[in-house]
């Protein structure tokens, strides 16, 4: 075996896959929109955003928790995120075909979930507010609250409300790492996996973020893409030279992971194996970040190192791709500075481009496209790829999916406050090979 550390210890494998997103909700619709090359971006309708220079954004307006396994209940007393987040967790449970309800209390207790978001509940801060000082005509008067706004202040966090859910008694992790949640809590629950603390986890990522304030302060950041607000499908646009900024937007991802002989134990289908993930900082700024990309150099000089992976091992990169120029040349400059000539002939793709910028599930999300790419061996596009950035000049698989041989992919993320992470997936029949 090779000698990568912790990948000695028990083999992770994705056998379940959610995901609630603006172009698509549940595997099948988004993944047939991804290839499609179809956007979820649209202009907002939930509020009157007239008076915001950005007034698109990547909502779901035919989010229907109900129809997706969620009890009245459970509506009542989560917010859209975690709401979302439990449609995704309902929707990897189905996808896997496993049976919650026959497991043993042995199997309840060694199965945990791991969830990430970035602003969790923020929505239903401005809501309270509002309620609370009659929009900020009055002081805080606690008797406009209603029962049920006050009952939301004490709502679970997504993780909570999934383990309730399914009556999960393992390991119960929220994480709050920005833009990097989702492969961040991925990452955790593979650690828990390999390591024998838990046999099964469901992790990945839910956010809601697309109110008054939560949008403003992007637009005051100068931030959000507002060249677009006519035109929003054509407004996320990574690595395109004529790029104006990010679209915010919704969405959850959760996966299914499973010790390897469980899973073939019960014949799941396996879409990929996680062989690798890590995480540094950049401790630079809270949004910016060096535009050599050093820090995610140093974060995929070590993955190599530790998986003992060759760039040429590569047949595949999701990146964080935002959007931004700053993130674009920065990202751009990493791979060329750690892959060196061998950058030119890895295929890379935005998933941003098609849904926009989801925040804690962005990078969650983007592990299910991943792992659909690895499991059915084609490529989502980078759509709106129409002008040259000379900074940008590699392969970000423009506009039109393709059919590829991916057998190793890297996916990655960036938070706000400079935290980067990594996740390798290999195809199941090449991890074989691996760790013989």
């Amino acid at each position: 075996m090779n000698d990568i550390g912790h990948y000695a210890m028990r083999r992770v494998v994705i056998t379940g896959l959610g995901v609630v997103a603006p172009n698509g909700v549940g595997k099948a619709a988004f993944w047939d929109a991804c290839l499609s090359g179809r956007s979820g971006i649209r202009r907002i309708t939930r509020f009157d955003a007239s008076s915001l220079s950005a007034q698109i954004a990547g909502d779901i307006p035919d989010f229907d928790p109900l129809q997706l396994g969620l009890t009245a209940d459970e509506v009542r007393v989560n917010t859209r995120g975690a709401q979302l987040g439990l449609a995704a967790a309902i929707g990897a449970i189905h996808d896997a075909e496993l049976a919650v309800e026959r497991l043993s209390t042995r199997e309840r207790e060694s199965m945990g979930v791991s969830m990430g978001s970035a602003m969790e509940g923020a929505e239903e801060g401005e809501r309270t507010w509002a309620a609370l000082t009659n929009n900020g005509t009055m002081p805080v008067n606690s008797a406009l609250l209603s029962e049920e706004q006050a009952r939301l202040q004490l709502a679970h966090p997504p993780a909570q409300s999934i383990a309730a859910h399914y009556r999960l008694h393992g390991p119960s992790l929220m994480l709050a790492t920005g833009c990097s949640a989702g492969a961040d809590a991925i990452g955790e629950a593979f650690w828990l996996i390999q390591e024998g603390r838990a046999d099964r986890m469901l992790a990945g990522g839910s956010d809601s973020a697309i109110f008054m304030l939560g949008l403003d302060v992007f637009c005051i950041m100068g931030a959000l893409s507002t060249n677009h607000n006519a035109t929003p499908e054509r407004a996320s646009r990574p690595y395109d030279g004529k790029r104006d900024g990010f679209v915010m937007a919704e969405g959850a991802g959760v996966i299914l992971l499973e010790e390897r002989e469980l899973a073939l134990a019960r014949g799941a289908h396996i879409y990929a194996e996680i062989v690798y993930f890590a995480s540094n900082s950049n401790a630079y700024h809270m949004t910016s970040l060096p535009s050599s990309g050093e820090p995610l150099q140093r974060l995929l000089r070590q993955t190599l190192r530790e998986t003992a992976l060759e760039p040429s091992d590569l047949d595949y990169i999701n990146s964080h791709g935002s959007s931004t120029a700053a993130n674009d040349h920065a990202e751009t400059n990493a791979y060329k500075a750690v892959f060196g000539q061998a950058a030119y002939g890895i295929p890379i793709s935005s998933t941003k481009s098609l849904i926009g910028h989801t925040q804690g599930a962005a990078s969650a999300i983007e592990t299910v496209v991943t792992a659909l790419a690895v499991d059915q061996q084609i490529l989502p596009p980078t759509i709106n790829q129409e002008h040259a950035d000379s900074h940008c000049d590699l392969d970000y698989v423009p506009n039109v999916a393709r059919q590829a041989n991916v057998r190793v992919a890297l996916t990655h993320s960036s938070g706000f406050g400079g935290v980067n992470s990594v996740l390798i997936l290999t195809h199941p029949d090449w991890a074989n090979n691996y760790a013989a």
